[in-house]
Protein backbone atom coordinates (compact mmCIF):
# COMPACT_ATOMS: atom_id res chain seq x y z
CA UNK A 1 0.00 0.00 0.00
CA UNK A 2 1.37 3.42 -0.74
CA UNK A 3 1.79 5.90 1.88
CA UNK A 4 -0.06 9.09 2.17
CA UNK A 5 2.29 11.70 2.19
CA UNK A 6 1.29 15.28 3.32
CA UNK A 7 2.14 17.73 -0.09
CA UNK A 8 3.02 21.17 1.92
CA UNK A 9 4.84 19.31 4.99
CA UNK A 10 8.17 21.43 5.41
CA UNK A 11 10.59 19.26 4.40
CA UNK A 12 9.47 18.47 1.12
CA UNK A 13 8.54 22.26 0.52
CA UNK A 14 12.45 22.77 0.93
CA UNK A 15 13.70 20.54 -1.34
CA UNK A 16 12.00 22.44 -4.33
CA UNK A 17 12.29 25.41 -6.15
CA UNK A 18 9.80 27.98 -6.81
CA UNK A 19 9.40 26.60 -10.23
CA UNK A 20 8.75 23.27 -8.74
CA UNK A 21 5.92 24.69 -6.52
CA UNK A 22 4.44 26.32 -9.17
CA UNK A 23 4.30 23.16 -11.33
CA UNK A 24 3.08 21.04 -8.50
CA UNK A 25 0.82 23.48 -6.78
CA UNK A 26 2.11 23.48 -3.21
CA UNK A 27 3.54 26.14 -0.66
CA UNK A 28 2.75 29.53 -1.71
CA UNK A 29 0.82 28.09 -4.80
CA UNK A 30 -1.74 25.58 -3.29
CA UNK A 31 -5.03 26.54 -4.49
CA UNK A 32 -7.69 26.65 -2.17
CA UNK A 33 -11.30 26.69 -2.22
CA UNK A 34 -14.37 24.94 -0.47
CA UNK A 35 -17.35 22.94 -1.03
CA UNK A 36 -21.15 23.81 -0.22
CA UNK A 37 -24.09 22.27 -0.53
CA UNK A 38 -27.41 24.55 0.12
CA UNK A 39 -30.92 23.04 0.29
CA UNK A 40 -33.88 25.26 -1.00
CA UNK A 41 -37.50 25.59 0.59
CA UNK A 42 -40.27 24.17 -1.69
CA UNK A 43 -41.73 26.99 -4.18
CA UNK A 44 -39.05 29.54 -4.47
CA UNK A 45 -37.50 30.88 -7.52
CA UNK A 46 -34.34 29.32 -7.92
CA UNK A 47 -33.19 30.72 -10.89
CA UNK A 48 -32.75 33.89 -9.42
CA UNK A 49 -31.31 32.62 -6.40
CA UNK A 50 -28.43 30.59 -8.97
CA UNK A 51 -28.46 33.58 -11.16
CA UNK A 52 -27.55 36.03 -8.29
CA UNK A 53 -25.17 33.63 -6.94
CA UNK A 54 -23.25 33.35 -9.79
CA UNK A 55 -23.06 37.32 -10.02
CA UNK A 56 -21.96 37.45 -6.28
CA UNK A 57 -19.46 34.49 -7.33
CA UNK A 58 -17.99 36.68 -10.42
CA UNK A 59 -18.16 40.07 -8.97
CA UNK A 60 -15.22 37.92 -6.20
CA UNK A 61 -13.18 37.10 -8.86
CA UNK A 62 -13.83 33.36 -8.06
CA UNK A 63 -15.16 30.72 -9.74
CA UNK A 64 -18.40 28.05 -8.82
CA UNK A 65 -18.92 24.56 -10.29
CA UNK A 66 -21.38 22.65 -9.38
CA UNK A 67 -24.82 21.59 -10.35
CA UNK A 68 -28.27 22.03 -9.36
CA UNK A 69 -30.74 19.44 -9.18
CA UNK A 70 -33.65 21.21 -9.84
CA UNK A 71 -35.07 19.94 -6.52
CA UNK A 72 -34.30 22.26 -4.05
CA UNK A 73 -30.32 21.44 -3.98
CA UNK A 74 -27.12 23.43 -4.83
CA UNK A 75 -24.18 21.73 -4.62
CA UNK A 76 -20.63 22.22 -5.64
CA UNK A 77 -17.07 23.98 -5.16
CA UNK A 78 -15.47 27.90 -4.98
CA UNK A 79 -12.39 28.00 -6.44
CA UNK A 80 -9.91 30.88 -7.74
CA UNK A 81 -9.65 31.39 -11.04
CA UNK A 82 -6.39 33.83 -12.27
CA UNK A 83 -3.80 35.24 -9.46
CA UNK A 84 -7.45 35.46 -6.95
CA UNK A 85 -6.87 34.00 -4.16
CA UNK A 86 -9.97 32.75 -1.54
CA UNK A 87 -9.15 33.00 2.09
CA UNK A 88 -11.12 32.63 5.36
CA UNK A 89 -12.46 36.29 4.99
CA UNK A 90 -14.16 35.96 1.33
CA UNK A 91 -15.33 32.35 2.40
CA UNK A 92 -17.21 33.97 5.16
CA UNK A 93 -18.25 36.68 2.87
CA UNK A 94 -20.12 34.28 0.28
CA UNK A 95 -21.46 31.71 2.97
CA UNK A 96 -22.73 34.99 4.57
CA UNK A 97 -24.60 36.01 1.40
CA UNK A 98 -26.17 32.50 0.89
CA UNK A 99 -27.43 32.49 4.58
CA UNK A 100 -29.30 35.89 4.34
CA UNK A 101 -31.35 34.60 1.28
CA UNK A 102 -34.73 33.69 2.04
CA UNK A 103 -34.51 30.77 -0.53
CA UNK A 104 -32.12 28.77 1.36
CA UNK A 105 -33.08 26.37 3.49
CA UNK A 106 -29.82 25.07 4.95
CA UNK A 107 -26.28 25.48 4.41
CA UNK A 108 -23.13 23.39 4.43
CA UNK A 109 -20.03 24.29 4.14
CA UNK A 110 -16.67 23.01 4.40
CA UNK A 111 -13.57 24.41 5.66
CA UNK A 112 -11.20 25.71 2.95
CA UNK A 113 -9.60 22.73 1.25
CA UNK A 114 -6.74 22.32 -0.75
CA UNK A 115 -8.38 21.88 -3.74
CA UNK A 116 -5.00 19.92 -5.62
CA UNK A 117 -3.99 17.64 -2.93
CA UNK A 118 -7.32 16.72 -0.55
CA UNK A 119 -8.43 13.25 -1.32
Amino acid sequence: MASIRNANSAQRLKRLNARQRKKMRVGEFRELGFHLVAELHEGVDADALLDGWLTRVDEAGISFGGHFDGKGKLEGVAFPVSERKIDDALRGELIGWLQARAEVKTLEASELIDLWHTA
